[in-house]
């Protein structure tokens, strides 16, 4: 039988709640990275579940709160479950969140921040932000076992495998109720020891890889050597300091582009730039796609010739409508 006499055949009701594989879209959120959105196939998905976790250092819940800030010049709304209750709003402000538009719950317990979530899915909310599900408390952390509470400490508590099995109960209503919010659930490192030694894995259990689409691991090192340094003005006097770090990802499973992919760009925490040097990452994808050319020490684009990437990245960010059509040729190939 053909396509169009199978159809035909099924149940209206379930007709109804059917539709045709090419009416599925794929909605992206960009995040702060353009490196990691060149990887990642265009951004987080709409619609899908993101783990991004890694090691304290790394900077996840800095590079999502830059993410927020560009979300909302879009004019999309954002959420954010403050679960650690460590929201800085000033740090928040200094990554360009605007905070009077950014909905925020300091839900700790994993019931509630679920709730909170479903209701943020329900209401359409396009990016929401959990920091982070290694903070969250189960529900049987408030149970009691005996009459004297002031007796009761973490033993008196059924507290054995209940956060993973509440996770993996509130990431299954997460997919349920999600149908266009880009959900991000960041994670701690932690050290699982097997028969082959300690092995680094994110905080979640098991549900939180299979629901997930997508899986970022983000690592850095806080050591002095690893840091970018720069002049800092303090006063009348300039002094010469840690400014920033490099960040290294790792694209460890994708739905929505290719997996497996890795990079790195750099952040900066004090000076003149606070957060992701978005103009350095177009600087290095316009030379590896052959749109400046590097010779030496030296980077041209067109007649336009510098030497140093770091004169190169100035000059972009002083000429806007440059720095737009080298992205350009670089994103559209």
């Amino acid at each position: 039988m053909s396509f169009e006499e199978v159809y035909s055949k099924l149940n209206k009701k379930t007709k109804d709640r059917l539709k045709l594989a090419s009416e599925v879209n794929k909605e992206i959120l960009p995040t702060a990275s353009v490196k990691l959105n060149r990887d990642l196939g265009g951004g987080f998905g709409k619609g899908r579940q993101t783990v991004v976790w890694g090691n304290k250092s790394a900077g996840k819940t800095s590079m999502l709160l830059q993410t927020i800030a560009e979300a909302q010049k879009r004019g999309e709304v954002c959420a954010w479950v403050d679960a650690e209750g460590s929201y800085d709003t000033e740090w928040a402000a200094s990554l360009g969140v605007d905070n009077d538009k950014l909905i925020l719950s300091d839900s700790k317990s994993i019931d509630a921040v679920t709730a909170d979530v479903v209701d943020f899915m329900e209401a359409e909310i396009d990016l929401v932000v959990v920091d982070s599900i290694s903070a969250l408390i189960p529900s049987t952390y408030f149970e009691k076992d005996g009459s004297d509470e002031m007796k009761q400490g973490l033993d008196g508590t059924k507290q054995i495998g209940t956060v993973s099995k509440e996770l993996a109960v509130a990431v299954n209503k997460f997919n349920y109720a999600n149908k266009k919010t880009a959900l991000i659930l960041i994670s701690q490192l932690r050290n699982k020891i097997t028969t082959y030694g300690g092995v680094a894995d994110m905080v979640g259990g098991e549900a939180m890889k299979f629901f997930s689409s997508t899986i970022v691991k983000l690592w850095s090192s806080a050591s002095e050597k690893e840091q970018i340094t720069g002049e800092i003005t303090r006063g009348d006097r300039i002094i010469k300091k840690p400014i920033g770090r490099p960040v290294n990802y790792t694209i460890t499973f994708n739905k929505m582009g290719p997996p497996n992919q890795t990079g790195s760009y750099d952040f900066y925490y004090d000076g003149s730039l606070i957060g992701i040097d978005q103009v350095g990452e177009i600087v290095d994808l316009a030379e590896e796609a052959g749109v400046i050319h590097k010779g030496g020490a030296w980077y041209s684009y067109g007649d336009e010739k510098f030497q140093g990437r770091a004169r190169m990245v100035e000059y972009l960010k002083e000429n806007v409508s440059i720095r737009e059509e080298i992205e350009q040729k670089v994103l559209n190939g």
